[in-house]
């Protein structure tokens, strides 16, 4: 339970960067930037902590369910975001990838949050890299299609608190770039997991399809920021169609079809 209250206080801290960011947008504070920035490091602190006790309780990453797969994620995006913000200072663009955040940690929180057992196969190594970097690819996914969102409400509805959209277009290349040589980590830790546990590198089951089409994808896009006609409106809608498959191949998959990736 005293985990639950740390995810719920950083949800609560969430919640009030959101409605901060909002303001600010409305009212052009310095103070108001400060103070959601200071409420999303606190929160982020706290999921921290939070999973680092689990981590401690369970013995290896708990990363095996849905709840676990949820609160990770959601701690990989506020950590892809803090990364954005300290390097570029992006300000009241945390409004929507925080919201997204919220997003997650909102269906997380009604998910049962007991630590599962973890199953021989998964018991190495191979199994945390390959997660770490997953989710760390899908977050930076997540913050592509944020910043997508972004670049069109400011191309067609401009505000001075967000960033220009030449910036929103570089922020947008360099996090799908920063995502997909994660989900590359991931795909080749992946595979050479599966030939120690199970004695091949790929195998034609669903998710592992998936997973290819989403490194796929997403390749093309580190190729199309150089194609004239897919640059500035183009790359943002590609960015928000690619995270529609990010989140069909991780929840779609995983809760509807069955997979060696189940989530319950």
């Amino acid at each position: 339970m005293t985990n639950i209250h740390l995810l719920q206080t950083a949800t609560l801290l969430y919640s009030l960067a959101v409605f901060g960011y909002l303001l600010l947008i409305i009212f052009k504070r310095r103070w108001l930037q400060l103070t959601a920035q200071t409420f999303i490091i606190s929160g982020f602190l706290l999921q921290t902590v939070c999973l680092l006790w689990r981590w401690k309780l369970a013995g290896f990453l708990p990363v095996t369910n849905l709840f676990s797969t949820l609160f990770f994620f959601s701690w990989a995006l506020a950590a892809c975001y803090l990364y954005f913000e300290i390097r570029y200072r992006i300000g009241a663009s945390g409004l929507f990838v925080m919201f997204l955040n919220l997003c997650l940690l909102g269906i997380a929180l009604q998910r049962d949050a007991e630590l599962p057992t973890l199953v021989p196969a998964l018991d190495t190594p191979f199994f945390s890299l390959h997660i770490v970097f997953s989710f760390l690819g899908y977050a930076f996914f997540a913050m592509a299609f944020s910043l997508g969102v972004l670049f069109l409400i400011q191309r067609y509805v401009p505000n001075q608190q967000l960033p220009r959209l030449t910036t929103l277009r570089k922020l947008n290349e360099e996090s799908i770039f920063l995502g997909f040589a994660l989900f590359t980590l991931c795909m080749v830790i992946g595979a050479i997991w599966a030939y120690w546990a199970w004695g091949y590198y790929f195998s034609w089951n669903i998710k592992g399809v998936w997973s290819f089409l989403v490194w796929l994808y997403y390749s093309g896009m580190c190729h199309a920021k150089f194609v004239r006609r897919w640059q500035g409106t183009g790359y943002a809608l590609l960015s928000i169609a690619g995270f529609g498959v990010v989140l069909f191949t991780y929840l779609g998959i995983g809760l509807l079809l069955e997979s060696n990736h189940p989530l319950e």
